[in-house]
């Protein structure tokens, strides 16, 4: 769960909504900028981007637990206020070289073929590893989540 008062009150609604009496809930934004959150949430938004992912390793790095089957996020904007909730229906740990056509379609963004995912994300992963002063290699893993958007302000 998180402190952001806008997630709080977004998920509180959801719960009034579905009758969900739990809290269990992760709130965050896609992306590394307020630019890049708001362009991505667009998409999730429009229903285009229903896929996202992520480098194994970080979860590892920074003791987080890996995404779940039906577990629930708050997506915030890129000021912070939440604008949905989505849930995960597929949780996917491959190597970077094994992501398909599939995936790049899924995650929604531009030309939504992996020619376009792989030229976007690869320079993000390899932003993100020179925080810890590693190397991109396309046998590193990610996690790949499905997801569907079950609550919207």
């Amino acid at each position: 769960m998180t402190m952001n008062p806008s997630a709080q009150a977004l998920w509180m609604q959801f719960k009034k909504a579905t009758g969900i009496t739990h809290d269990e809930y992760e709130a965050w934004s896609f992306g590394h900028s307020s630019e890049m959150a708001d362009e991505l949430l667009a998409l999730v938004l429009r229903g285009e981007k229903t896929g996202t992912s992520s480098l194994h390793l970080f979860y590892e790095l920074e003791q987080e637990p890996l995404p779940q089957v039906g577990s629930y996020s708050v997506l915030l904007d890129g000021a912070d206020q939440a604008q949905a909730i989505i849930c995960t229906q597929v949780v996917d740990i491959l190597p970077y070289s094994q992501v398909s056509e599939v995936h790049g379609y899924l995650e929604g963004e531009g030309d939504r073929n992996l020619a376009y995912w792989r030229s976007v994300h690869r320079p993000y992963f390899e932003r993100e590893l020179q925080e810890y002063q590693m190397t991109f290699t396309e046998d590193l893993l990610l996690v790949y989540e499905l997801f569907e958007v079950v609550y919207q302000k």
